[in-house]
């Protein structure tokens, strides 16, 4: 199934193409003004980035909001991995390992951000992994909420243990 933010790229490409063939094609007595063409496809493109960075702003706050509704956590950041990205499909995944160097099972909740080769943010989710045992590692794997666009790695936002 493809994502929203694919659907609307792909309307919006057709709808660009549809502009230009008929740009290209009109009479020139007809009254049309070519260089509109330029301006419509410059707007339809701003409206598919803004979408794509308003559902990262979403997955971002999804995230915080999450991580927030945890009491009486502690920072774990230095507990947890990550391995390399893979592709799964049309989603990128990359694992995750926690460490629970605690004398206690612990649960452990964190943001894993994915980002391309410059660092650019391309998505944030959120990975839960249950009952580690005391002195024992764990497995989770996180995986994008969409498609991505060049990721190149992913980190570790932010882990809390509770």
């Amino acid at each position: 199934m493809a994502s929203k933010y694919g659907r609307t790229v792909g309307a919006l490409s057709i709808a660009a193409a549809l502009m230009l063939t008929s740009a290209a094609c009109g009479d020139d007595n007809d009254g049309g003004n070519a260089d509109s063409v330029p301006t419509a496809i410059g707007s339809a493109l701003d409206s598919a980035g803004a979408k794509a960075k308003d559902a990262l702003s979403s997955a971002s706050a999804a995230a915080a909001s999450k991580l927030a509704e945890i009491k009486g956590g502690l920072d774990a950041t230095a507990d947890a991995t990550v391995g390399p990205i893979r592709a799964d499909g049309d989603r990128t995944t990359a694992e995750v390992t926690v460490d629970n160097k605690t004398a206690k099972t612990a649960d452990y909740t964190l943001s894993v951000e994915f980002r391309d080769a410059g660092g650019k943010l391309l998505d944030t989710v959120v990975l839960n992994i249950d009952k580690v045992e005391a002195g024992k590692q764990a497995k989770g794997t996180a995986k994008s909420n969409r498609k991505l666009t060049d990721p190149s790695k992913a980190e570790i936002g932010q882990a809390v243990r509770h």
